[in-house]
């Protein structure tokens, strides 16, 4: 979902409180993955050792940049879940490739969260996932004493 949305924070609030109650640990911020088109991953979280990323769409976003999105941020992440705030997402014709790509679809009504396809884990490309491990570094059990990393640290190569 566009940041400029009108409902953009208060849907990702949303999904953030969610995650929590599941145990994920969210990043508190849009995370970064290098990618030429699609590089700002609306919610990633945290869960074991696994990394996830979330993808939120609104009725008026595009299915089709969703796909491509879900498919830049398979590069760094173990699993990827597109989020709708569709009555009928699994009626678009998108979501049979969704499905095909092994990503995840969640359905978000406005106060719950429907799991309408579960992802399948894969292994990011090394380069890309250290990129995404450094911004969770320091975020621990959540955002409490985190600090502003500026974008270049994430992007030399781990130590």
């Amino acid at each position: 979902m566009s940041n400029n949305h009108r409902y953009y924070n208060v849907a990702r609030e949303q999904l953030i409180s969610f995650l929590r109650t599941q145990g994920y640990t969210p990043h508190p911020y849009e995370v970064y993955c290098p990618d030429p088109e699609h590089c700002w991953v609306d919610v990633a979280a945290l869960k074991g050792r696994d990394y996830w990323a979330f993808e939120y769409k609104s009725r008026t976003d595009s299915m089709q940049r969703g796909l491509e999105q879900c498919c830049s941020y398979a590069n760094g992440f173990n699993y990827v879940v597109l989020v709708a705030d569709r009555n009928r997402v699994t009626t678009s014709p998108y979501f049979n490739k969704l499905r095909t790509h092994g990503f995840g679809v969640w359905k978000h009504d406005g106060s719950r969260f429907y799991f309408l396809l579960h992802p399948k884990r894969r292994t990011p490309l090394r380069s890309v996932r250290h990129v995404v491990e450094r911004q969770f570094k320091n975020i621990g059990a959540g955002s409490v004493g985190l600090t502003a990393v500026p974008l270049t640290n994430w992007l030399q190569p781990a130590s």
